[in-house]
């Protein structure tokens, strides 16, 4: 999502067993190479890495052992099924217990990797598809023969192998490891930076710059502006401009000060957002208006040197209808803030089920539900940050007259973040937040773990939810790197949900398609686990919304700025942070059927799978955090949306399963059958540094921005009543 690095987790893996290995005689332990048969790893993926510490010897140290299926092909061919309108079992889904009795883990399997690990003084029990195993450090470090040790990697700590694994015989039978390797991860959601707008008379202003650059200097202080959007705007899109400043011709990396806006500007504040990257002495600038107007603003930004200038921005252009305002006191009265501001996305003011046509379904499970027959959702987070995140959504539920969600820890599995926490804390509160306007008063579960892997073996163990929604990820290639069989292992999980009949709602990243720049990787690659054909990828996108709730202009989040930027500069900055939607095509992940029936010739599998809104500016998510409002996006925030829409329909008609079959083949139906329009409305351009938006289906926004309103009509007219499962 931002991006997000999910608890990294070492997999091996052996021939006939979907797994990688060196050739060894069968009477040796098998070298196991991280993360597959080039001989320079485990180096290449410490490469740049500082080695902090060994662990003690004595510290608790706890993995899991993904355990593969007795029928792998079954188990597919099922999840197809159950997911596939129009088959004899669709939605015919499986309990647990009949999950495990037809495709779960082989019990020789499990009986000779639990005596092996005994054999080595280590405790394990079974539950689902993982063995979670228990020991201390120096056991395991003898055991694979290797010493976990802690490693930095730029702001980044983890801990990994200092070498290849060599892998016991007993264990080969296993699907993957996965708790090996942890890191600190990388969240999705953003927080909006606003400047203060100070409005000035015109004749107080300097001429308009013409041309797409502007530079003020002061001494040796030069900040150059660069508008990057040069077209023509909707009101309430974003324009942005490249702010480069230098320091005796150095570039400036204590600059990003950034002190004001100055107008004229027509109407109400902008809403302001910033991306910084001190080591070029460069930031991204966006900021958008509420009504047509040509406008020359001026940026005074200064250094920590205090060094100063205030530079006039290259002339932005908005035409088109005005967009949607709201007065700021009851939203940011907190901070001071008055006067009419561009209304971002809220449920008294811009709400996302208004102008997504959701109120009808929200409305009807509001008038149902009551006690604990609700909407059940589940939600990953990495940190057990249960208690803040709950006050914000009660804020959230006060603010706006909402049901509180019923909220619950429903498993705090190992390696769960203990430090370092805003970030988590952050992103949890605004999947809580996000989930209550698409689900209010709906029972969330929260799942806390370090590994992904984890916490999906618990949802499908539980089975108490009917969604389960995934604000984390990283680049695919980068956690096939640190975790080799992460994705396979993640397939065979995500099947035995679909089986059960639980969709997986999961962010599709924000780092443009380098979804890998974080962890030093810059070839394109989509982000895992949106990567995954059994989960639904959400796209991002930025909106312009009309007082009457329409959306009169969308493009993706960072509209064209993949190729405004230079490639250089672009990934500069995204190895340091999320700023543009993610997209891509898979390397890893064969393309699914349900994609290639619409694009035959695709090499992969496509991400993301349709796109909400993820600006943090146009207009952004009204949310709380600390028990401060802010305004916040990503497509972490599409991916919590998406999931209590799901919750609902499921609640009302039964699971869905894996939503994606259905949404590829309804988004090609003829106007005819669609009672309320097309479930996917086009997106109109965007590029995310290698995809442009060219088709309908594209590795930018997917199919497009869901109408949740046309999908829901669709469903009860063609689809509930055939088929069902528990809700």
């Amino acid at each position: 999502m931002m991006k997000k690095l999910i608890g990294l987790a070492l997999a091996a893996t052996v021939p006939g067993l979907g797994l990688v290995s060196a050739t060894v005689s069968a009477t040796t332990p098998q070298a196991v190479l991280l993360p597959a048969m080039d001989p320079v790893l485990p180096q290449s993926v410490l490469a740049g890495s500082q080695r902090l510490s060994t662990l003690s010897p004595s510290s608790p140290f706890s993995f899991g052992v993904v355990l593969p299926s007795r029928d792998p092909q079954g188990l597919a061919q099922f999840a197809k099924t159950a997911s596939q309108p129009g088959t004899p079992g669709y939605r015919q889904f499986l309990t647990p217990s009949q999950v495990a009795a037809r495709f779960g883990p082989a019990s020789a399997v499990v009986s000779q990797i639990q005596a092996g690990l005994a054999a080595n003084g280590l405790t394990a029990h079974l539950g689902g598809q993982i063995l979670q195993v228990h020991g201390t450090v120096g056991q395991v470090d003898q055991m694979f023969q290797t010493q976990l040790a802690r490693y930095q990697k730029g702001s980044t700590q983890f801990v990994a192998p200092d070498s290849a694994l060599v892998l016991p015989n007993w264990i080969r039978g296993a699907a993957g490891l996965t708790g090996f390797v942890t890191s600190t991860p990388q969240t999705g959601f953003q927080k909006a930076k606003m400047l203060k707008a100070v409005y000035a008379p015109k004749a107080a202003m300097g001429s308009t710059p013409v041309g797409a650059s502007n530079s003020a200097s002061s001494g040796n202080f030069t900040v150059n502006v660069q508008m990057l959007s040069g077209a023509a705007h909707y009101p309430g899109m974003a324009v942005r401009y490249l702010v480069t400043a230098t320091l005796n011709g150095q570039p400036d990396t204590n600059f990003l000060f950034v002190n004001r806006l100055q107008g004229p500007i027509l109407g109400p504040l902008p809403l302001v957002m910033w991306y910084s990257n001190p080591p070029g002495g460069q930031m991204v600038v966006d900021f958008s208006l509420a009504q047509q107007q040509t406008v020359s603003a001026a940026l005074t930004v200064r250094d920590t040197a205090g060094n100063q200038v205030t530079v006039q921005l290259p002339a932005a252009e908005f035409r088109g209808p005005a967009a949607a305002t709201t007065n700021a006191a009851p939203l940011f009265g907190i901070y001071g803030i008055t006067g009419n501001i561009l209304a971002p996305w809220n449920p008294a003011t811009n709400s996302v089920n208004t102008v997504f046509h959701a109120n009808q379904l929200v409305s009807q499970v509001t008038a149902v539900e009551g006690g604990n027959v609700r909407p059940a959702i589940g939600v990953y987070t990495a940190g057990n940050v249960f208690a803040p995140s709950e006050n914000d959504v009660g804020l959230f539920a006060q603010q706006f007259g909402l049901m509180p969600p019923n909220i619950s820890t429903a498993y705090v599995g190992p390696n769960v973040y203990t430090s370092n926490l805003g970030g988590i804390e952050g992103e949890l509160s605004l999947d809580l937040q996000m989930m209550e306007t698409s689900a209010p008063g709906a029972n969330i579960a929260i799942y806390a773990a370090g590994s992904l892997r984890s916490a999906l073996n618990q949802v499908n163990l539980q089975d108490r939810v009917s969604v389960f929604s995934i604000s984390y990820g990283g680049g695919e290639l980068a956690e096939q790197a640190y975790a080799p069989g992460a994705q396979a292992s993640w397939d065979l999980l995500a099947q035995i949900a679909n089986a059960e009949g639980i969709t997986i709602s999961v962010s599709a990243g924000d780092s443009g398609a380098y979804s890998g720049a974080q962890f030093g990787m810059m070839q394109p690659q989509p982000s895992y686990p949106a990567n995954s054909p059994y989960v639904s990828a959400v796209g991002g996108t930025e909106d312009a919304v009309t007082p009457g709730a329409q959306v009169t202009q969308a493009a993706m989040w960072g509209g064209n700025i993949g190729r405004e930027l230079s490639n250089p500069t672009l990934l500069s900055f995204l190895s340091l942070q999320n700023m543009i939607a993610s997209g891509g095509v898979s390397t890893l992940e064969p393309a699914p059927y349900y994609q290639t029936h619409l694009n035959p010739t695709l090499p992969g599998r496509m991400t993301p799978d349709f796109s909400l809104p993820a600006s943090v500016v146009t207009p952004g998510y009204y949310a709380f955090f600390g028990g401060w409002p802010n305004l916040s996006g990503g497509t972490s925030a599409g991916a919590p949306l998406f999931a209590g829409w799901v919750a609902d329909m499921a609640f009302l008609r039964g699971r869905l399963g894996n939503v994606n079959p259905l949404l590829y083949e309804i988004s090609q139906w003829p106007a005819p059958l669609l009672p309320d329009g097309p479930i996917m409305t086009p997106v109109s351009y965007g590029n995310n540094g290698v995809y442009n938006i060219t088709t309908r289906d594209n590795a930018v926004t997917g199919l497009g921005q869901l109408n949740m309103g046309a999908l829901w009509a669709v469903l009860s007219r063609f689809y509930f009543g055939f088929g069902g499962g528990a809700g």
